[in-house]
């Protein structure tokens, strides 16, 4: 009876298992059918062209040393090209060689205070004679903006000089101007004082 009760089950699970593999073996679907994709090109002539804006050819970025040629004179301490304060500049600053007044067009967005740059002489400002005259001068040290001109002075600067004799000799003359740090906390922009990590105040830099 037992022997008879086994093989009865044993039939039943073989059963189910059939059933379930029947059920699960997949079928033969119909292949789906290939769509095929066909583009004819047109050409449409407008009566009025179309305006497109041009792809840049390259990504532009912000200038590494952004450089002004400006005019440049000189000035001295003196109650009758400055104010009652001759030995104090527009920043509060004392005089002293390395500082630079800046005409107001160019004070805001161009050369802030506290502003650092490296001057080029380019000569004579009406002919270009004796360009370099003064290089080894201007080479001797970075230059900070500290003051400001006269309102109706425009893309100009002027070289702070301690004596007469010396601004008048500078006369008129024609600057490069390169800007080698922005306002007084912006980043250095020369790569040789950037990479060294330059941190001394810029009273200093431009006096030494």
């Amino acid at each position: 009876m037992a022997h008879r009760r086994r093989a009865l089950a044993a039939t039943i699970v073989a059963l189910v298992i059939a059933q379930t593999l029947a059920f699960s073996a997949p079928k033969d679907a119909p292949p789906e059918p290939v769509v095929v994709l066909e583009l004819v090109p047109t050409v449409e002539i407008l009566a009025t062209p179309r305006e497109v804006e041009p792809t840049p050819s390259a990504v532009v970025g912000p200038v590494a040393n952004p450089v002004f040629t400006v005019r440049a004179t000189a000035y001295n301490s003196l109650e009758s090209q400055t104010n009652a304060q001759p030995f104090i500049t527009a920043t509060g600053t004392r005089t002293s060689w390395g500082i630079i007044a800046v005409s107001r067009d160019l004070l805001g967005a161009d050369l802030p205070y506290g502003t650092l740059v490296r001057l080029t002489d380019l000569g004579n400002f009406h002919s270009g004679r004796g360009a370099g005259a003064y290089q080894a001068l201007l080479d001797a040290n970075l230059f900070i903006v500290e003051d400001t001109m006269h309102p109706r002075k425009t893309g100009q600067i002027d070289l702070w000089f301690a004596d007469y004799a010396s601004a008048v000799a500078w006369g008129v003359r024609r600057l490069e101007v390169e800007v080698v740090r922005h306002g007084r906390d912006g980043p250095f922009l020369d790569p040789v004082i950037a990479e060294y990590g330059f941190q001394a105040p810029a009273t200093w830099l431009a006096s030494r």
